[in-house]
């Protein structure tokens, strides 16, 4: 019976370590700065970096909003991961042009055409500055996307959880190093036998 506990508690324990192990590491970001291109408007790199930090969650809106990544991707090496549940905005900045992707963003003077987005900032609108760095990130992004690589976030989070697991195993082969190699039943056997 102890035998069965102490599995269930090991099995138990390489899943959550595993799963633990694979969700650090899909949360690390890759900080280093992306290559500069030419481009025939560059915009500032402070204002890159700030659009850059506001679409990842890294610097929060003025007015408390949601981060761009919660629901958009772009191919970017700067960005690990981002939502699905909207389009992917790697070439937005070809298709939109900056004024295109300034009448998309929620505005205290115009709300987003897209009922998705008004919903998420009612009462939470992007500045116009916001809005200008989100700008510059999103055309810094189209200009690079031919040197950016796809993050495949699977691969990552199953090779962590792998690693994690071979750990978790590792760990507890120590753990258990020190155990008894008999059982209880086999020494009370063996001590009626001798006193017999």
């Amino acid at each position: 019976m102890n035998n069965r506990r102490f599995m269930r508690g090991l099995l138990h324990g390489l899943i959550y370590g595993a799963l633990l192990v694979a969700g650090c590491s899909a949360l690390a970001q890759d900080t280093a700065e992306p290559n500069v291109a030419a481009a025939a408007v560059v915009p500032a790199h402070g204002m890159v970096r700030q659009g850059q930090d506001l679409f990842l969650g890294a610097r929060r809106f003025s007015a408390g909003g949601p981060a761009c990544n919660s629901c958009h991707n772009v191919v970017n090496d700067a960005v690990i991961g981002g939502g699905t549940l909207a389009m992917d905005l790697t070439e937005t900045f070809e298709r939109f042009g900056a004024e295109g992707i300034i009448e998309t963003l929620p505005r205290k003077d115009a709300p987003s055409p897209f009922p998705v987005m008004q919903a998420a900032y009612q009462g939470r609108e992007i500045t116009a500055e916001e809005g200008n760095a989100l700008v510059a990130f999103l055309q810094e992004v189209y200009d690079k996307r031919a040197t950016q690589q796809p993050n495949d976030i699977r691969t990552k989070m199953l090779l962590a959880g792998i690693g994690g697991v071979i750990m978790l195993l590792l760990l507890f082969s120590l753990i258990g190093k020190g155990r008894k190699r008999r059982s209880l039943n086999q020494e009370m056997f063996d001590r009626q036998i001798k006193t017999e």
